[in-house]
């Protein structure tokens, strides 16, 4: 009979030309462990006892190799398992032949997952599964009604006509800037002002504070 190594040999071959799960033994899975183990507590024996015996070494790299060749059959079959369960969720067979009782414990959550994903996130697939009732979105108050902006305007600022002075210019002048407007200062006109800058152009003494009397002053 083939030693163990031998055999794991065999079966990542074996596995690899399989386009489904190759046959293996019942108990791969046991004997495959025990045997990773066995040559682990070796190697680490014979390096502990001799750290430069070419025994111990052997048997590192003899371990290493087969830790490798037991991935590579495992994880081959979990690939294998995985398209298997995807295939059946949507049909197809859900017998899958040469499968080791891990395995098909594993196939069936695999399956089960599937099905109760399809089902709670789109039932849609699964024919006779009732729709989940859309959501409705929860209510949102509407905003409330913006006051016009002539009240709000009035609100926030007092009427402009409380605190306007009219002003006769005294000498022409560089532009004044008022509110956003730029007025230019020239000699006899008359103009409606915030009474504050009437107060700086009567000081300055650019201006005098008149009534406002006969055609429109310029504003």
């Amino acid at each position: 009979m083939p030693d163990p190594y031998t055999l794991l040999l065999d079966q990542r071959r074996s596995e690899g030309a399989a386009r489904g799960l190759a046959k293996l033994p019942k108990d791969f899975y046991a004997s495959t462990a025990a045997y990773l183990e066995e040559t682990r507590r070796s190697y680490e024996s014979d390096l502990r006892e001799n750290p430069s015996s070419r025994k111990g070494e052997i048997s590192r790299q003899t371990h290493q190799r087969a830790s490798q060749l037991a991935r590579d059959i495992v994880e081959a079959r979990i690939s294998k398992l995985l398209s298997a369960a995807f295939q059946a969720s949507v049909g197809g067979a859900r017998e899958i032949a040469n499968a080791l009782p891990e395995e098909r414990a594993l196939f069936d959550r695999l399956l089960q997952s599937l099905a109760d994903f399809r089902r709670a996130s789109a039932p849609y697939l699964e024919p006779g599964t009732p729709s989940a009732p859309p959501l409705v979105p929860a209510a949102v108050p509407a905003p409330a009604a913006s006051p016009p902006e002539s009240a709000s305007r009035s609100a926030v600022e007092p009427n402009p006509s409380a605190r306007l002075e009219y002003v006769r210019i005294l000498k022409d002048s560089r532009p004044l800037q008022i509110g956003r407007d730029t007025v230019d200062l020239r000699r006899d006109d008359i103009l409606q002002v915030p009474a504050d800058t009437a107060q700086l152009l009567v000081t300055s003494k650019l201006a005098e504070r008149v009534r406002p009397s006969g055609p429109n002053p310029v504003t």
